[in-house]
């Protein structure tokens, strides 16, 4: 038996169907999400600066993929830079794995003989994403434990929650999905070893019958499908915002230098008749997208010197 497995095994035309079109609505909505805060942010002051982007493109790429691909900017913070190192390199692997593969299905379409997702490719790759699935759901399990302990200077919404929980679901019954395609599929011990949580989790299924596993395996993979395409769709709504905003305000930020103000003249002042901030249109655009990019992690709060002699001032609660 070949070493690989069905994109759609044991999903029937109209439910990949349904599937697509759910993929279509989701991204739908989380694409007009975004277009709603790009609205926000076009309020703002000054322009986006694309001669400058383009004159200066070097550093933003250079600092887009050292604070966001390596996360420097996150490290030095002990628990919560743990939590989210596992976190983000489970969550990258795994979006790199699944748009892998799509690409597959596609060639497939288009010629059998195209196909990649078989052999040792398919070894390697399945052992990957079981690793990497694992290390995502133990950084999702630190965050989770973190936002229950709650350090007084880290933010907190009712759908923090909701987002942590979503998380779990969906790396959990990703493995039981495997699990179950395990049990129905019944691949050689080739294809079984190299999905290893999966074939652990598949032993709690064992006294389950062929039929009974493509049953469970069909419902289960509706829950992770709807689950993914939720996840999609909240993206702007939620903190998961921090994915996108955080990498443009790292890429649009024109300087690296941090703690810095613009100093105002006086004949500013004279000319507009106002000193500071008191509306939305007297910041940037890219002071609003740096906003929306906050995770409320409470660094500033924990860096500032009135903070520190308990005095009642938090920045972040200023910003």
């Amino acid at each position: 038996m070949e070493i690989t497995r069905q994109t759609f095994g044991n999903i029937p035309v109209s439910s990949q169907i349904a599937f697509y079109v759910l993929a279509v609505v989701a991204t739908a909505v989380c694409v007009y999400g975004f277009y709603r805060r790009f609205q926000l942010w076009q309020r703002g002051t000054g322009a986006w600066g694309w001669r400058d982007l383009w004159r200066r493109s070097k550093p933003r790429w250079q600092r887009l993929l050292k604070d966001g691909l390596l996360q420097y900017r996150v490290r030095g913070r002990g628990f919560a830079s743990r939590a989210h190192g596992l976190l983000f390199a489970g969550f990258v692997v795994l979006f790199i794995g699944t748009t892998l593969l799509s690409i597959d299905h596609a060639a497939e379409m288009i010629s059998p003989s195209l196909r990649f997702h078989r052999g040792l490719y398919y070894q390697i790759y399945e052992f990957t994403m079981d690793a990497f699935g694992v290390l995502f759901l133990i950084g999702c399990g630190m965050f989770a434990w973190r936002r229950w302990r709650l350090p007084s200077s880290v933010g907190h919404t009712r759908s923090d929650w909701l987002v942590i929980a979503l998380l779990i679901a969906v790396g959990v019954t990703g493995f039981l999905l495997e699990a179950l395609r395990i049990l129905w599929w019944q691949p050689s011990l080739a294809a079984v070893l190299c999905s290893p949580v999966g074939f652990l989790v598949a032993q709690g299924f064992s006294a389950m019958s062929l039929e009974s596993a493509r049953a469970a395996h069909f419902v289960m993979w509706w829950i992770h499908v709807l689950l993914v395409f939720t996840f999609i769709a909240l993206i702007p709504f939620t903190r998961l915002m921090h994915l996108v905003t955080g990498a443009l305000n790292l890429f649009f930020v024109a300087r690296t230098e941090l703690g810095t103000l613009a100093p105002i003249s006086l004949e500013q002042v004279e000319e507009t008749g106002r000193i500071g901030v008191s509306d939305i249109t007297h910041l940037t655009k890219q002071q609003l997208l740096s906003l929306d990019a906050c995770m409320e992690c409470g660094r500033c709060q924990d860096a500032c010197p009135a903070t520190a002699t308990h005095k009642p001032l938090s920045p972040k609660v200023v910003v």
